[in-house]
């Protein structure tokens, strides 16, 4: 199951503190961009931004990331 948007583990993901291992390149793309953009801008609003889109990203291709679902939730 997906962490609700709410939950933390999406605020370490972006900001670059929770690491996941995966072989899919969307994934690791969507990592990267994410703790660049955090790196230059961790502001509150830029935050919601990265998680939400890092949230939907989960939401739309669950069915391929089951692993990384798992290890995010962990």
């Amino acid at each position: 199951m997906i962490p609700p948007v709410s939950h933390p583990s999406w605020t370490r993901l972006v900001s670059g503190q929770k690491k996941l291992t995966s072989t899919n390149v969307g994934v690791n793309m969507l990592i990267l961009n994410s703790t660049l953009k955090f790196e230059r801008d961790s502001s509150p609003a830029s935050v919601a931004a990265l998680v939400r889109h890092a949230h939907e990203f989960f939401v739309k291709y669950q069915s391929i990331l089951r692993s990384e679902i798992h290890q995010l939730s962990s």
